[in-house]
């Protein structure tokens, strides 16, 4: 039922649509001024339309080239803060080589210092030595001189002297230069320092294979 009265109403605006524009015909200056109407109306809805499509275009435009200098500026800043990252670990990294190499410096110059000291404290000793052999070879011949001892005594007292005085010195001029370590003063070198075993054969100190 309510079907049919819905379309009685559209049948009944159509009758009247059309009885006005047979009306409106019948009037040539009406009908041009219900055309022109019609015509400023929808072209102005047409042009508000278009205007409002140009105004929602250019505000998503400028929202989206602020979105894109935004994210320039983003992605610029992140490529500041990974070089200034890297600048700090290749700092850091210079810093380390640098305190690793000062660190190394310094124990090579501790261990300089250290030889060289108990190298002249050694050579004092061996020089101290020598003045002892001399002042035991002058008592000597002043004990001949003076009829203590026989010449021939003090001879071979004397060579006995003068020989464990040289044979001191010739020690410690073989060790230091043969036998004492160049680096460590308190260390020495061995036969097989710097050596691989030989085949079927182990070194002490080195792990066998298993």
């Amino acid at each position: 039922m309510t079907d049919f009265i819905s379309k009685d109403i559209v049948d009944l605006q159509d009758i009247e649509h059309v009885q006005h524009l047979q009306s409106l015909q019948s009037d040539p200056a009406k009908y041009a001024a219900y055309v022109g109407e019609k015509t400023d109306r929808i072209m102005s809805e047409t042009v508000d339309t278009k205007r409002a499509s140009f105004a929602k275009m250019s505000a998503d435009m400028a929202r989206m080239m602020d979105m894109n200098h935004n994210s320039i500026a983003a992605l610029t800043r992140t490529n500041e803060l990974i070089e200034t990252e890297e600048m700090i670990i290749t700092e850091q990294e210079l810093q380390k080589n640098s305190r690793i190499y000062n660190k190394d410096l310094t124990r090579r110059q501790v261990e300089i210092n250290n030889w060289y000291y108990e190298n002249k404290r050694e050579t004092l000793f061996l020089l101290q030595f020598v003045l002892l052999v001399v002042l035991s070879v002058v008592v000597v011949l002043y004990l001949a001189h003076v009829g203590w001892l026989t010449q021939q005594a003090a001879d071979y007292v004397m060579g006995f002297i003068i020989t464990v005085g040289a044979s001191l010195w010739l020690y410690r001029w073989y060790y230091t230069n043969y036998i004492r370590d160049a680096r460590y003063w308190n260390s020495r070198k061995f036969s097989q320092d710097g050596k691989f075993a030989l085949s079927g054969q182990i070194c002490v100190g080195t792990p066998a294979s298993k």
